[in-house]
């Protein structure tokens, strides 16, 4: 046999040995909180994860580029139906929006989830999550979260020097309460502003929110800013996550649920609409999202809240390790 004939036969054993090594993960790849494709926040959704370890996960997450991935295992607890696990490119994470939105939706597609069915239960890192389901001619048609006990933390009273850390002058924030952070599951620093405007021209200063906070012994946390000035739509408020570096999240449903909160609570939106509030997030980000948010009332206090959305399947794939 000549040289050639033997390069070819080792190229060929060389392919075979990493075929038999390599393994595809199946994913889902998802836009979520829109029902139309190319907008919304994308997802991968991991549907076969089967011996993949945290490492692995966080490495598949990592090569997605995406802002987060799940993973879909079988219950591990009474009461649920998916261990689903949450990964950023950085690090598991506990809860995320729309993670766990969209998951319901690549189960619904993958046949996981049967047509008609009214809930399911995940097992996230925050521990047992009820997924109600919305099914229209057979597919699942809208999701609902249901979010962690509703908790009110520190507020920030001076005005001009917020405004003055997201690049605002004073008259920009909306005075009739104070900023306040808020949890729902993540906790998150909730910004009410006068206009849509203003949302848009928030640019984050990191050194000077670090001293706000300080100042009012709040921990570094994300910001999310709204406004509920009208314009002409159907949506109850304009929003953002404001980006401290990086690709802005164009819809964030671990904060939708605090914003809603804080909303309801001191009167930003009359009480018979809190239980249908919209959010418009992603505009300027170009991936406009719809998020929904109910939030539940008693004494004129919050009670509870949930955080809903379409999801759409742009397609489907594999990754090897």
């Amino acid at each position: 046999m000549g040289l050639a004939g033997l390069s070819l036969s080792a190229s060929a054993a060389t392919a075979s040995a990493q075929t038999a090594a390599d393994r595809g993960y199946r994913y889902i790849h998802l836009d979520v909180f829109t029902d139309r494709r190319l907008q919304g926040n994308q997802l991968f959704v991991f549907v076969q994860p089967a011996d993949l370890d945290t490492d692995a996960m966080q490495t598949l997450t990592r090569e997605s580029n995406l802002s987060e991935c799940t993973f879909v295992w079988p219950p591990e607890t009474a009461g649920t139906d998916h261990r689903v696990r949450i990964f950023t490119r950085t690090a598991e994470t506990p809860f995320a929006g729309h993670p766990t939105i969209g998951t319901a939706f690549a189960l619904a597609h993958t046949g996981a989830l049967k047509p008609g069915l009214a809930h399911t239960t995940f097992g996230l890192g925050v521990g047992p999550t009820n997924i109600d389901l919305e099914w229209r001619d057979g597919k699942l048609s809208f999701a609902w979260m249901t979010q962690q006990k509703p908790t009110f933390g520190k507020v920030v009273a001076d005005a001009a020097a917020l405004a003055a850390a997201i690049g605002l002058d004073a008259a920009s924030i909306d005075t009739r309460a104070p900023a306040q952070e808020v949890y729902s599951g993540s906790n998150f620093f909730i910004v009410p502003l006068a206009t849509r405007k203003a949302v848009d021209a928030a640019v984050l200063d990191r050194a000077k929110i670090d001293a706000v906070f300080m100042a009012a012994g709040i921990q570094r946390r994300g910001i999310y800013a709204f406004s509920t000035e009208k314009a002409g739509d159907d949506v109850t408020a304009y929003s953002r996550m404001l980006p401290s570096g990086g690709i802005e999240d164009p819809a964030t449903g671990s904060a939708v649920g605090p914003a809603g909160c804080f909303a309801a609570k001191y009167g930003f939106v009359p009480p018979a609409a809190v239980g249908a509030m919209i959010f418009q997030q992603g505009v300027l980000a170009k991936r406009p999202s719809r998020l929904h948010v109910r939030v539940a009332m008693g004494g004129g206090e919050v009670s509870g809240v949930k955080v809903g959305g379409a999801s759409v399947v742009v397609g489907e794939g594999s990754m090897a390790v």
